[in-house]
């Protein structure tokens, strides 16, 4: 619990020294991921699976880590940021990520555990479900946000593109429920998702480039 609110802290002195949202960095970016984790962690803390924990806080605190290899220096917001849309977009972006790696930490545990699996698939199913809800939410902000900036709610940049997959992925995983048969697939599915979702943030920064890509 100090963790976070003394990660907080610091993303708000960061903020306060910038005027403005602190997310216009890679250094940021995932710092943000890493507390966004940290907060569902908080969330699920009195969840008995050490492994489920465990696997939620080795995620946060490897991004936590990786965000030190990125220049810690501030960066002032270019024009195309300084738009309340922005400001609601993103950090609805990075919880609903963070509830997508709750569900793939709770598949993770579900494989080990030997007794009762109800709670993990519960855990497993809030995560589908509010992150596809957070998710959709952000994505009409993102939307509003790019009609302000690039002037078009939708782009065909790698970032947009990867985003509208990975909604349809875990819209998918949803409907799972409608055909008993399929239930089962949802640990790996979840699991599954984590590596679409890493590509969908990491892999359009580096690997594809974006014009969603923070500096």
């Amino acid at each position: 619990m100090g963790f976070v609110i003394l990660h907080l802290a610091t993303i708000t002195i960061r903020g306060i020294s910038i005027e403005y949202f602190p997310l216009t960095n890679k250094y940021e970016s995932f710092n943000a991921f890493a507390v966004a984790t940290f907060i569902i962690l908080l969330i699920y803390a009195r969840t008995e699976s050490h492994i489920y924990r465990m696997t939620l806080f080795a995620i946060g605190y490897g991004f936590f880590v990786a965000a030190a290899i990125f220049p810690k220096g501030l960066s002032y917001a270019p024009p195309l940021m300084l738009t309340i849309w922005y400001i609601l977009h993103v950090p609805l972006s990075f919880f609903c990520y963070a509830l997508w790696v709750s569900a793939m930490a709770a598949a993770v545990a579900r494989y080990f555990a030997s007794g009762e699996k109800r709670l993990y698939d519960q855990i497993i199913d809030s995560g589908f479900q509010y992150g596809l809800i957070v998710f959709s939410i952000s994505m009409i902000f993102g939307g509003l946000w790019g009609y302000v900036a690039w002037g078009s709610y939708f782009l065909w940049d790698a970032k947009v593109v990867w985003s509208v997959i990975i909604w349809f992925f875990y819209a998918t995983c949803l409907h799972l429920d409608y055909w008993p048969e399929a239930k089962r697939f949802k640990p790996p599915m979840a699991i599954l998702g984590f590596i679409i979702l890493l590509m969908t943030y990491v892999g359009t920064s580096f690997l594809i480039g974006s014009s969603h890509s923070f500096r």
